[in-house]
């Protein structure tokens, strides 16, 4: 029987053989979680939808399994407003009551807090209030984003409703990545290839032999931004990088391990070479305009005569402002690519540079080795573990004047501030180096061995 890794996954957890294209009328889900954006007005909606039938049970409000369900405040934390404070405490309330585990405010990013709590296994149906609930597929988990609505029905019986088992794209990887490229780089290459609809309600699967030369880092940034070419998530094998990973994390969760089958009815193969990937920018205002830096010039010119409205008129590559964080690049591996470029050195005067780690953890273990102190040294902002820049809410919110390069996943017009402000995605390698010039680089200009445990 030849299966989608979608097909097997949904399959397991049915306990049925299900196909491309069934409806199935409920879909368990193994795990959950909501933030602070949609985790307020899902709550509400809990209650008043089924506040009367807890009354007349005569108990207490309870959701499916407080076990498999969590709250995380991380977009904006430290809070931003009065209204982010009455929403986090209206879910340190709910947690009380319901018994569900509730992260505190700056433990981390969602998609890189729960995978390494060890809360995240191959097998899991996982679904969250945010749409890079795709990231967590790099741990071979079927994962997407819910609105309020499906949050609300799935915090109550544990299932998501009338669910289409989804097609598959299988992205066959081959080669193994050279020096200054990164899963970053990857990602935007393949975006750029298929277009900010080029996978559109599909799922995009990996696999070929290129994968074991992609780090558990890579594989959880490449998922991460699968959903800005308009996946319903990103998914990977399990193999013996994702194991030693789960080892790690010392999880009690039992996994059901899922390989890739290329005899698989994949709508399509898309084949992707790792050696012949470069480091690549984002054109504002779409990961799409994804282009390698080489071609930085040739894509500025197209800018400046489109009539997209989705492409920015970019006039030259200064940059004012750099960010390394965010769920898709602020693990240790996309802090130590910073590090390593910039130890010793000074970022441009006319740059400001925000580093945010992914988690409390990572924030720990930067700190232990000394790769936040070359950070301050160098002349950067470090702050607590938060989505902060990448969402725009505060600490770092751009005006009309702002250029920034972020190692983030959006760069949609007025993401991080003002209309006017452009924004250049790459990779953590990128944005330190071109924190240094002041212009977006190439990082192949600056290397160094930085040995930091």
């Amino acid at each position: 029987m030849h299966q989608t890794m979608a097909e097997k996954i949904i399959s397991a957890r049915m306990g049925m053989k299900c196909e491309i294209g069934e409806v199935i009328p409920r879909l368990p889900v193994s795990k959950m979680f909501l933030n602070e954006v949609l985790a307020p007005p899902a709550i509400e909606y809990f209650r008043k939808d089924f506040g009367d039938l807890f009354k007349e049970r005569g108990a207490s409000e309870s959701v499916f399994d407080p076990t498999r369900v969590f709250l995380i405040p991380d977009h904006t934390v430290p809070s931003c407003s009065i209204k982010v404070s009455q929403g986090v405490d209206l879910m340190k309330e709910f947690a009380k009551t319901t018994g569900v585990k509730m992260f505190k405010e700056c433990d981390g990013i969602e998609h890189v807090l729960l995978p390494e709590s060890g809360v995240i296994v191959p097998g899991d149906i996982m679904v969250g209030t945010d749409s890079h609930t795709d990231t967590n597929g790099a741990l071979n988990c079927l994962a997407f984003g819910i609105g309020t609505t499906d949050a609300e029905l799935a915090m109550a019986t544990g299932f998501l409703y009338n669910f289409t088992v989804p097609q598959s794209i299988y992205f066959k990887l081959s080669g193994a990545l050279r020096p200054g490229v990164s899963g970053k780089d990857v990602i935007l290459s393949i975006i750029g290839k298929m277009g900010a609809g080029g996978c559109a309600k599909r799922v995009a699967e990996f696999g070929g032999e290129g994968i074991s030369n992609l780090s558990m880092d890579d594989r959880f940034t490449i998922a991460n931004m699968c959903v800005e070419m308009s996946a319903r998530t990103g998914l990977f094998p399990c193999d013996e990088q994702t194991e030693a990973y789960i080892v790690d994390t010392k999880t009690s969760w039992d996994m059901v391990k899922t390989v890739l089958d290329e005899k698989a009815a994949y709508e399509r193969v898309v084949e992707i070479n790792l050696n012949d990937i470069e480091p690549m920018v984002s054109f504002p205002h779409l990961p799409a305009h994804a282009v390698p830096i080489s071609r930085f010039d040739d894509m500025a010119r197209k800018s400046q005569t489109s009539n997209d409205p989705t492409l920015a008129a970019v006039v030259d590559d200064k940059i004012n402002f750099a960010f390394i964080g965010s769920c898709t690049n602020g693990r240790k591996s996309d802090l130590l690519a910073g590090a390593e470029i910039l130890k010793g050195k000074q970022i441009h005067q006319d740059v400001t540079l925000i580093v945010i780690p992914g988690s409390r953890q990572i924030y720990n273990w930067a700190a232990q080795t000394g790769v936040l102190q070359i950070f301050a040294e160098a002349g950067a902002n470090i702050q607590s573990s938060n989505c902060g820049t990448c969402f725009g809410k505060h600490m770092g919110v751009l005006s009309d004047k702002g250029r920034m390069i972020s190692t983030s996943n959006r760069n949609y017009q007025g993401r991080m501030g003002s209309k006017d402000a452009q924004i250049f995605l790459a990779s953590p390698a990128t944005v330190a180096t071109s924190a240094l010039t002041g212009r977006i680089t190439a990082p192949q200009k600056f290397t160094s061995t930085l040995a930091l445990g």
